[in-house]
């Protein structure tokens, strides 16, 4: 037998702290009563969060999925009428899975999606250490003169945003056409709201890194299934 919060993490449900405030708040039972703190389940029994059953096999198989976002795509597992939706591009059995670190609808590149919620919590978690880097363009740059140590000069430190937030960034600097920004924690719209209230506006949002691991050429709108050894890249 194993913990129910371990079960649900194993499924792709939510981390084992998620899995927690689930139980607490009384979204999850089992065999048809709400469940306690600390049960324990064999896996056989009818689970389930808020209504729905909870798949038991996939508790016992692992996947994480590289997928390559394209622009115009929306990052939930809510599904919304005349938007598209990345699990549109994604088969039957990946519709459930859980996005790690999403993108916003004008963004695109580098997305992870896994049934493992500890693996999830691990990966978008700061703590950790697993940075990720992204490819930036700004409305306008013909015009304007901008340097690496001029636009690092003015995040290291924090720019406050308009909703009163201090964004920063680990390291700027440029890469062909375009600048690479590094984040060790992101926040929601963290690099366009930072530029922003620097006075720039990102045209082009690219994510091509998240730890170890690379978009490298990956078409868009495809993905592939990780295997340990990339897993390994990616944590290290």
């Amino acid at each position: 037998m194993i913990y129910l919060t371990k079960f649900l993490a194993q499924a792709g449900v939510a981390s084992r702290r998620g899995a927690e405030e689930l139980i607490r708040n009384g979204k999850v039972t089992v065999n048809g009563s709400r469940a306690e703190l600390g049960a324990m389940v064999e896996g056989i029994e009818d689970i389930r969060v808020r209504g729905k059953q909870v798949d038991n096999k996939a508790a016992g198989s692992k996947i994480v999925i590289m997928f390559n976002k394209p622009i115009g795509y929306t990052c939930t597992n809510r599904r919304f009428a005349g938007e598209d939706n990345i699990f549109d591009l994604l088969p039957d059995d990946m519709q459930n899975l859980i996005i790690v670190g999403r993108l916003d609808k004008e963004s695109r590149g580098l997305l992870l999606l896994t049934n493992d919620g500890d693996l999830a919590n691990q990966i978008a978690h700061p703590r950790y250490g697993h940075d990720k880097k992204y490819l930036v363009r700004f409305a306008g740059e013909d015009r304007m003169e901008l340097t690496e140590r001029a636009l690092y000069a003015r995040v290291k430190d924090g720019i406050k945003s308009d909703e009163g937030e201090i964004l920063t960034a680990k390291s700027i600097r440029r890469e062909e056409d375009r600048w690479a920004v590094t984040l060790g924690e992101g926040k929601k719209r963290h690099i366009r709201r930072m530029f922003a209230g620097m006075g720039l506006k990102v045209i082009d949002l690219q994510r091509v890194a998240i730890g170890g691991l690379e978009l490298g050429t990956l078409p868009q709108g495809k993905f592939w299934v990780l295997t340990d050894k990339d897993i390994a890249k990616l944590l290290k």
